[in-house]
């Protein structure tokens, strides 16, 4: 949500960007950009708090929102002033608690969901004598002896026991974790349960960014590590995913990316993680950042650099319509190989069913449908629903059946 982002100048002001958040439908919002209650844009220097970007946002949020505590990358206790060898703080000092209580006890009215730093997983290189797979980004302190995933665990569990102190109906999300390799899931997961305990959170969050086909195996592998951490029944959420539309892209090597398959993605990545159990998906982003060369996130949002909707902005509205707001989404078994399906239950009683992939679908698996419709709208922006009687041939572009 790239409010107040004046860097690039694709920043929005507040109205700008809830009229997106209510056109989309989206009911909860995370990574706030500089409305968010990170420590150096709360509080950049002791003492000397800045709340207006936060205040115009939280105060009148048109969604539910995640926020997120400390820093996005890197999070420690370490305040955003302290500078020099020695700096480093992996437990709470003063400085820490007074930031913690000052925000919890200004937003605690507007805000339920707090999430203690993001991808903490990145800490990893500093570990000593660790230096495979180093982010591009460094750490902006070396922690001599590192910040191990249990001192990671200790910190966060700390953090969390003085927003429920001042907010008793607090909900903790642990830091996303940066996707779900073998690191985060044998050594960062284990760790850093160990050391916050299993009381330490409330919510598992993950990553992820590779493939559609690749979440399925990932978020079983993720349930297998929870259950064998016995935080197993905690809700988890996706708390970041997402696709580039440009086909230029070629920092994250992959089958060519055009707008098309970005919009196909929303649906595909939405009903593959809420098929495997997740509480929450969130896509990752509204608007694009400028289309830089280098810039190996270009392409991800709904919306491009200069604010004009794609033609994912369309098929993110009509998920969030028609299956966001469910009781349950079950993958369909008995499928031909090569197809994929989901049977939505809404709360509203109704039903809707999800299809993509190759060959015709048999009308078996569709009966109760009245109608369907392409996921990705048509050149004047609108969704042409059809009579579902005959035999429907699928494409790498899901199909949305309603009854």
């Amino acid at each position: 949500m790239r409010y107040f982002w004046e860097r690039d100048g694709s920043g929005e002001g507040p109205e700008s960007v809830n009229a997106d958040v209510k056109a989309l439908g989206a009911d909860a919002m995370r990574q706030l950009v500089r409305a968010d209650l990170l420590w150096r844009d709360i509080e950049p220097v002791d003492d000397q708090w800045d709340f207006s970007r936060s205040d115009a946002v939280l105060n009148k949020a048109v969604a539910t929102p995640i926020v997120t505590l400390f820093s996005m990358q890197y999070a420690s206790a370490t305040p955003p002033w302290a500078e020099g060898p020695g700096a480093f703080r992996p437990v709470l000092g003063d400085a820490a608690r007074d930031y913690v209580e000052t925000v919890v006890r200004r937003y605690g009215d507007q805000v339920r969901y707090w999430e203690i730093g993001n991808e903490l997983d990145h800490w990893r290189i500093s570990d000593p004598g660790d230096r495979r797979h180093p982010p591009a980004k460094r750490p902006p302190h070396n922690p001599p002896k590192g910040f191990s995933p249990n001192a990671q665990g200790r910190f966060v569990a700390s953090v969390a026991a003085i927003i429920r102190q001042h907010d008793p109906d607090a909900v903790i999300l642990m830091p996303g974790m940066g996707g779900l390799s073998a690191y985060v899931l044998d050594t960062w997961l284990p760790g850093f349960v160990a050391g916050a305990g299993t009381d330490g959170f409330d919510v598992v969050s993950y990553h992820f960014y590779g493939p559609w086909r690749a979440l399925k195996d990932r978020r079983g592998r993720l349930k297998m590590a929870l259950d064998r951490l016995g935080v197993g029944d905690k809700p988890v959420w996706l708390t970041e995913t997402g696709s580039s539309s440009q086909p230029s892209l070629s920092a994250r090597p992959r089958p060519a990316t055009t707008p098309q398959t970005q919009a196909a993605d929303v649906f595909q990545r939405a009903m593959v993680a809420w098929g495997a159990g997740d509480q929450a998906v969130f896509w990752h982003t509204l608007r694009s950042s400028k289309p830089r060369p280098g810039n190996r996130w270009r392409g991800f949002g709904l919306k491009d650099s200069d604010g004009k909707p794609k033609l994912a902005y369309g098929s993110f509205a009509l998920l969030a319509e028609h299956i966001s707001d469910h009781v349950s989404v079950t993958e369909i078994k008995g499928l031909r190989a090569g197809q994929f399906g989901y049977d939505v239950l809404r709360t509203d009683g109704e039903r809707r069913w999800v299809f993509w992939g190759q060959g015709r679908l048999a009308p078996k698996h569709y009966a109760a449908a009245k109608s369907h419709s392409s996921v990705i709208s048509n050149g004047d922006g609108a969704f042409v629903w059809q009579p579902s009687q005959a035999l429907i041939t699928l494409s790498a572009v899901p199909v949305l059946f309603k009854n």
